[in-house]
């Protein structure tokens, strides 16, 4: 068999492979409780295959749900394909009916010289020639990955439709992918026998506490666990179900706790069930017995509460206001209100940090520090350093001891501004750049253990001034006299 797609040499960027996709793609069948979105099934099976072969640092980059159809082309999403070794889109008529999707295709072209070879096109359904993007027709066109067959008689048979129709044909299509996006980004794999002494010999797997979550946020659950324990840390409990009685279940979540050395707790909107004797739900138990765990150790809780939960139907809402639903946040508590996917590689990133580079992070504690954050950060970079953005609601990075983390400081309310300085890794040394204007009574009582108040009046407009605030604040070391 000829192979679909042509040979590339390893990308020289990071292993990421951005998967473009159209939401009406995603969308779960109706009235079929086992079935999943084609596009979020695809993802979930080529992760686990990557994984199992030992791939598992190619990164499949998949925006879903996070953001609305009518917003413009975000600086997140574009900076994600800018930095993407590969795309993948999944075409369907979905695929060439959204302006969003022909979009990042065109961006990875513009930034890719050698586009045609990264492009890992995947078909849902057939499509006509002309109906694709520029990078594969002509010279460049090519068969790629077709989900489906004709039969003689010119009827269409789709691999996944409904569920899984062809399981042989669509896990051998499945395994060729992975297969080319390991030899893409030049991933070198260890035999099985040094994978499993590598295992042995490596350091006390983590513990993660996951908490059970509701109907609503169910599958999240689940896949979060299933990206940790591929990142080879430990998840408890280990399914989503508890005893059915308020007492066994207090006693079974008292035991995990004690294990875990961080708490994941999952905040929808549906109330859930109490157990049997028990006058709380089970979300707001899990809760309570973590914080008051943590009040005799240190156990940090993540409250995940998404913007996108599907009671809602579209609307978006706000992480904060739920959490206040759920008593306020408390010390050693961290808001995440991002997509899933975000939250499981912030969590993996979180425990399996980068600490031999020296990075200068830039992070916006609201939408509206977005701009403040991306000129500062392009300034910094035309300096000769390694710079990392975080944008208002973006992931933060995994930082080391000799990182520095700068946080303008302008509209944001106290409370906001908390709750980013809280997703900080411990030990990165941390700035606050306080600007005129907001919450000034919040500004000069501002203190927290760990991060340091530099007040100024502007931030630098070119790059002379912002060498000047950087060796101000010892993130660059002064300059020599010049001879």
């Amino acid at each position: 068999m000829v192979d679909p797609m042509p040979h590339v040499s390893g990308s020289g960027r990071a292993g990421t492979v951005f998967i473009s996709y159209a939401r009406a793609d995603d969308q779960k069948p109706p009235y079929e409780d086992t079935a999943q979105g084609w596009v979020r099934f695809f993802w979930d099976q080529l992760r686990w295959e990557l994984t199992d072969r030992g791939a598992k640092q190619a990164r499949l980059w998949l925006d879903r749900y996070e953001i609305e159809p009518a917003e413009a082309f975000t600086q997140k999403i574009e900076g994600a394909v800018r930095e993407a070794a590969l795309i993948l889109p999944v075409f369907s008529q979905n695929w060439v009916q959204s302006d969003w999707c022909k979009r990042e295709v065109e961006v990875f072209t513009r930034v890719h010289p050698d586009a045609t070879s990264r492009v890992v096109p995947v078909f849902k359904n057939e499509l006509l020639r002309d109906q694709l993007p520029q990078v594969l027709l002509g010279d460049n066109a090519r068969e790629g990955y077709r989900f489906f067959t004709r039969d003689e008689h010119g009827a269409v048979h789709e691999f996944y439709w409904r569920g899984l129709q062809d399981r042989k044909a669509y896990f051998d299509l499945l395994r060729r992918i992975a297969t080319y996006i390991i030899e893409c980004l030049d991933i070198q794999i260890a035999p099985p026998k040094e994978r499993r002494r590598q295992r042995e010999a490596s350091p006390a797997r983590r513990v993660i506490f996951l908490a059970v979550a509701d109907q609503e946020l169910r599958d999240a659950r689940q896949r979060l666990a299933n990206d940790l324990r591929a990142a080879d840390m430990v998840v408890i409990p280990e399914t989503n179900e508890l005893p059915d009685t308020a007492a066994d279940c207090e006693q079974l979540l008292r035991e995990q706790l004690t294990r875990a050395e961080l708490s994941v707790h999952f905040l929808g909107e549906n109330p859930d069930i109490s157990p049997t004797g028990g006058s709380e739900s089970i979300i707001d138990l899990q809760l309570r017995l973590a914080r008051e765990a943590a009040a005799t150790r240190r156990l940090p809780r993540i409250l995940w509460a998404p913007r996108w939960v599907p009671a809602l139907h579209g609307e978006k809402r706000d992480p904060l206001e739920v959490v206040r639903r759920s008593g306020g946040l408390r010390a050693g508590e961290e808001v995440y209100g991002e997509e899933v996917t975000d939250l499981s590689q912030w969590l993996r990133s979180r425990f399996l940090p980068t600490r031999d580079e020296e990075i200068l992070v830039v992070a916006a504690s609201i939408d509206g520090d977005d701009d403040l954050v991306a000129s500062l950060a392009n300034l910094s970079q035309g300096l000769g350093l390694k710079v990392s953005v975080v944008f208002h609601g973006d992931p933060m990075p995994a930082v080391g001891p000799d990182s520095t983390v700068l946080v303008p400081w302008d509209q944001a309310d106290r409370a906001t501004l908390e709750a980013l300085l809280a997703r900080i890794p411990a030990g990165a040394h941390t700035i606050c750049l306080r600007l005129p204007g907001g919450d000034e009574a919040a500004k000069r009582r501002f203190f927290r253990n760990g991060v340091f108040l530099e007040q100024v009046d502007m931030l630098p407009k070119d790059r002379q001034g912002t060498r000047a605030l950087l060796e101000k604040i010892e993130v660059l070391a002064p300059e020599g006299p010049t001879q």
